[in-house]
């Protein structure tokens, strides 16, 4: 059985290697990136460096950016926006503008000017257009000066309407049913970029009801939410997410959210706090359901306390979504049908007819910068433990068991989620391979 199964990982690696290589790379272009470089150093020439930025910023949330990115070297200052989660060049500055750039970033963020050789960190507000909008300055010391990226706090992007996530079917009923309990342990997983901000901030703008005390525990808060009692740690000050989550504990709330478990004191405290009649959302740096049971497990919590406090993982990944603008039906090729052949023997899927499946493209325009795609959709895998599943937890199975136990539940891999997903047009099959 396990030859077989890393026989068929090596075939999907094969194929995803081909589909990859034919893949047109689509680079971003656009005529606004020239209007963008030629109003900001119009605005730099005449020392108006406040204007440049905010020009700067506003473009950068026109495009959807989520980052603007200063990288130093030898010759020039290139500027990057992160679309996408794909980082896509602008236009280079000179080092003497980009004196005049940085000296208002650190100013506008209260960093200190004089230090160079450190890192620093902190924020700032702007107003664009009556809408007020953070921005988080983070300078790190180079070889030639200091790099600096900017994250665009922007609260519409964060928290969309909850079917907007993506939920599919068992997933969406899974999600509903967890929200609405008194108590219980939800984690969301997740690499680095994978939308955990959007996915949590939209949970609890839906439990944010007149009836709920909730109280957040963050590093650091991205954005406020109305009615929702908010803290941010400090290690520096020994302010850690294990000794907060304990006073938090003494407010009386309904619902917990805690940024990240990083160690055993703040899983133990939040597993507490979720079997003592407490809605606990937190996250784990995991790439899978799998994975989150695992690494829990190897943080040394009793598998019976395990089985009794988590309730669900949502497992998930940002894949760019389609233009809608300009996409059109196209013909697989052959990779493409390999791969998919390939894969619904494993997840299940033995009756689909891929030959019959429509899978789709775009063909550049304007909306999407030329790129192909515009904006992102998730993609998850979910997993909720009924009392077969805590029963086998309790009783020290492996974590791939309790998976294939699941299996035969309501469990849908995220494998099942993305095909889904591509067949349905909302993303291509060549992307979701370079995510997942």
């Amino acid at each position: 059985m396990p030859i077989k199964k890393d026989i068929q990982e090596k075939i999907n690696e094969k194929l995803k290697e081909k589909v990859l290589e034919e893949t047109v790379e689509r680079k971003y272009s656009s005529d606004k990136f020239l209007k963008i470089e030629e109003k900001v150093k119009k605005s730099l020439e005449n020392q108006k460096t406040d204007d440049a930025l905010i020009d700067l910023t506003t473009w950068a949330l026109v495009l959807g950016a989520s980052d603007i990115h200063y990288e130093v070297y030898e010759h020039d200052v290139l500027v990057r926006f992160r679309i996408d989660w794909v980082l896509v060049k602008i236009f280079t500055l000179t080092h003497k503008f980009y004196k005049a750039v940085l000296e208002r970033l650190k100013y506008s963020a209260n960093l200190k000017l004089n230090i160079r050789e450190v890192p620093q960190d902190w924020k700032y507000d702007l107003m664009i257009e009556k809408k007020k909008l953070d921005v988080r300055v983070s300078t790190f010391p180079t070889k030639y000066w200091e790099n600096v990226v900017c994250r665009l706090l922007d609260s519409s992007k964060s928290i969309v309407n909850f079917p907007d996530l993506g939920f599919y079917w068992t997933s969406k009923r899974i999600i509903e049913k967890a929200i609405t309990k008194k108590d219980g342990l939800i984690l969301v997983t997740w690499p680095t970029g994978s939308g955990k901000t959007t996915t949590l901030y939209t949970i609890l703008n839906r439990l944010n009801t007149p009836d709920k005390k909730i109280i957040t525990l963050e590093d650091p808060i991205e954005y406020e939410l109305p009615w929702v009692t908010q803290a941010e740690v400090d290690e520096k000050k020994w302010f850690t997410f294990g000794t907060w989550l304990k006073a938090i504990l003494r407010q009386d709330p309904d619902v917990i959210m805690v940024w990240e478990i990083r160690d055993k004191e703040t899983l133990t405290t939040a597993t507490t706090a979720s079997l003592t009649g407490h809605l606990v959302l937190s996250t784990l740096h995991t790439k899978s359901a799998t994975e989150t049971l695992d690494r829990i497990i190897n943080m040394w919590l009793k598998p019976y306390i395990l089985a009794s406090a988590l309730d669900t993982i949502i497992a998930q990944r940002l894949v760019r979504r389609l233009c809608s603008h300009c996409k059109r039906e196209k013909e697989q090729t052959p990779w493409e049908r390999a791969i998919l052949n390939n894969m619904k023997n494993e997840i299940w899927m033995k009756s689909l007819n891929i030959d019959s499946l429509k899978l789709y493209e775009s063909v550049w325009c304007d909306k999407c910068n030329n790129s192909w795609y515009k904006w992102r959709i998730w993609i998850f895998e979910i997993i909720s433990l009924d009392e077969d599943l805590r029963d086998m937890i309790r009783e020290g199975a492996s974590a791939e068991m309790v998976l294939m136990k699941a299996r035969w539940k309501d469990l849908m891999l995220m494998k099942e989620d993305w095909i889904l997903k591509a067949i349905r047009w909302y993303t291509t099959i060549e992307e979701v391979l370079r995510v997942v």
